[in-house]
């Protein structure tokens, strides 16, 4: 990924040298929580971006996502996403494509449902990374933490807008730059991994500029559900409390933490009803 010393999400775009604000922050990674990395606010759009060129093959090799299971947690969580997809218009016969699919476990869950045209890609999986994904027109496209790992995110999102048919939807899942603060231990910064996160304007104006209009939008992460534990609120303060480390939402549950902190079962049972702020979820219609 190249270096980003000027804002690529904006139509009036800042640079680095008047950012409204930047940071040096760790990574949350437990292979690279050593390593520090440059994170700055644009001026014009409040999108953040991080500034160091780096080589994100080295940092997705062993990335903590690919050690995910088909389990309660993974499936409660799409069980939401998929309630999100259906009151945006999906149903079974519509030939769907999860952009960023990582091991496929999406995919999976849509097939066990009876949705047999569901299709995955992802350039850093082999089993997912055929180009010949990339040659049909899909009803639906859904791209969750996609945006912030892209070098460009108009031309991902202008190159997604074009494999939709006509009046088809795009859903959007990505952290929410307004909602993030650069002086607190956020996770959503998720250094060097997330390159430039939106705020609100500039992913309205991405999606008005590439023939999208916006059709539903939600202030939550896309896995934030009612389900018992699986909501933002609990999840991420669990992270917190476990060293602020990505890794431990694949790894067992630590007991300690968690029967050491009973504010974290309250939120396990009724986080969902405290908003975690920094993500949203959109749904774009192909005009």
């Amino acid at each position: 990924m190249d270096s980003c010393e000027k804002c690529n999400v904006c139509s009036n775009p800042a640079t680095f040298k008047n950012a409204l604000e930047s940071k040096q922050v760790y990574s949350n990674v437990r292979e690279f929580k050593a390593e520090k990395f440059t994170v700055w606010r644009c001026s014009s759009c409040n999108s953040i971006h991080s500034r160091e060129a780096v080589d994100l093959e080295r940092y997705y090799e062993n990335y903590f996502i690919k050690k995910s299971t088909l389990n309660y947690f993974v499936k409660s969580s799409y069980y939401g996403r998929l309630n999100f997809l259906i009151k945006s218009g999906l149903r079974k016969h519509h030939i769907i494509l999860d952009y960023g699919c990582s091991e496929g476990l999406f995919v999976s869950f849509l097939n066990q449902l009876g949705y047999g045209n569901a299709y995955g890609y992802d350039p850093y999986v082999a089993k997912y990374s055929s180009a010949e994904t990339l040659n049909k027109e899909y009803n639906f496209i859904t791209a969750y933490d996609v945006l912030e790992h892209v070098d460009n995110p108009y031309q991902t999102l202008s190159k997604l807008t074009n494999l939709l048919k006509t009046n088809s939807i795009l859903v959007i899942g990505t952290p929410n730059a307004d909602e993030v603060s650069l002086f607190s231990p956020d996770l959503e910064l998720h250094q060097p991994f997330h390159r430039h996160i939106v705020s609100e304007r500039a992913l309205e104006n991405m999606a008005h500029s590439t023939g999208l209009s916006i059709t539903r939008f939600n202030k939550r992460w896309y896995l934030d559900t009612i389900y018992p534990f699986v909501n933002a609120r609990f999840v991420l303060t669990y992270v917190r409390r476990s060293g602020n480390l990505l890794d431990v939402l694949v790894e067992p549950p630590n007991w300690k933490v968690l029967l050491f902190n009973p504010q974290l079962i309250f939120y396990g049972f009724v986080g969902y009803f405290w908003r975690w702020k920094g993500n949203m979820t959109v749904a774009l219609q192909k005009i």
